[in-house]
């Protein structure tokens, strides 16, 4: 946590424009769901029990499990992006572009613990959601100081070593 307020305190806009690039994923998740959902929803939705009425509990397959893919696709680009590009933007002075290319290239080298961290993230967030958001108090933590030990298994990082580097001034 130091290191987070450290950056933020020097001015280093990395974090802020990785942000903003993650919020126009965002965007862009939302515009292609409303899409899809508007069109290919049998009835109009305008609330939340529509869509629950119309689209998840519906018996026949199809809209929901779409709209599951969809979500999938467009979220799996965001996490190779972000994996390891969060803590290294926190950690080092790299640019973004370095940051998410290290990023990329984790998930490709472990794609098997890497999916299975993506869906136990969604597995977590889920939970929180469910509990009336009360649960991320307690999953956004525990996501977080897993995701830095993650970062530092995938970059070979050792705690000394980012220790020294926060030292130095270095993250």
């Amino acid at each position: 946590m130091p290191e987070v307020i450290a950056l933020w305190r020097s001015g280093d806009g990395r974090l802020v424009r990785f942000g903003l690039l993650l919020g126009l994923a965002g965007t862009g998740w939302v515009l292609t769901s409303a899409a899809l959902i508007t069109l290919y929803s049998p009835e109009p939705i305008h609330k939340p029990v529509d869509f629950l009425r119309h689209v998840v509990l519906v018996r026949e397959i199809g809209l929901f499990e779409v709209w599951l893919l969809l979500g999938a696709l467009l979220a799996a680009p965001v996490f190779a992006s972000s994996v390891v590009a969060i803590p290294m933007l926190v950690d080092t002075s790299a640019p973004i572009s370095v940051a998410v290319a290290d990023s990329w290239r984790a998930v490709a080298n472990h794609p098997g613990p890497m999916a299975f961290w993506a869906v136990l993230i969604g597995i977590l967030v889920g939970v929180g959601m469910l509990t009336a958001l009360l649960g991320l108090i307690v999953t956004i933590p525990l996501v977080a100081h897993a995701s830095w030990h993650a970062y530092c298994d995938l970059t070979q990082r050792t705690t000394s070593q980012l220790h020294s580097s926060a030292d130095k001034g270095g993250g």
